[in-house]
């Protein structure tokens, strides 16, 4: 079977059927599933090998997303069709086609120094500001970009970091423009 047997499967799950509460569980649930998966490699073993049967690696499922009955059935179908890891495989499409049916929008913030909470909800209210509130926003550490901020935006990514600007200026002097 294809991905496009996943993508059946899903658009039959998140049209029409579910309230947006539901959704809203959906969508927790596959975020918790993936976060597990990613995170714990004796699950991720067990779940994408075919040695192990499909009733350990429901239990295995039923374990990680207990509390929402949509996403374990979700999981189950996939793992009846041996199709998990397919879905792995695309996983950020499925998360990001249920936030667009949620109205969601994902933002990764890169920092130097996440330990300035007042900066970061300065940020947080500045992101709330150009794209409303229904954000799901991480921040994340790095010194390398000595100041500033980098942002990624669902798939579009803005550095506006001083080491970004740094490099351009690089850049422009390479290629003779200043």
């Amino acid at each position: 079977m294809s991905s496009a047997t996943i993508n059946d499967l899903f658009h039959a799950l998140t049209i029409g059927t579910l309230s947006k509460h539901e959704l809203e569980r959906l969508y927790a649930g596959l975020s918790n599933f993936i976060d597990t998966f990613n995170s714990d490699r004796s699950i991720k073993s067990c779940l994408i090998n075919d040695i192990y049967p499909s009733s350990l690696k429901i239990d295995i499922i039923s374990e990680i997303v207990s509390d929402c009955k949509h996403t374990r059935n979700f999981l189950e179908a996939l793992i009846e069709f041996n199709l998990l890891k397919t879905f792995v495989d695309s996983r950020e499409f499925f998360l990001k086609k249920l936030r667009m049916i949620l109205g969601k929008i994902k933002i990764e913030v890169t920092t130097v120094n996440t330990a300035q909470i007042e900066k970061l909800q300065l940020v947080r209210e500045n992101l709330e500001n150009i794209w409303g509130e229904n954000l799901e926003i991480t921040f994340k550490e790095d010194s390398n970009i000595i100041g500033g901020l980098i942002l990624q935006v669902e798939d579009k990514f803005f550095d506006g970091s001083l080491n970004g600007k740094i490099n351009e200026l690089k850049n422009l002097n390479l290629e003779g423009e200043l």
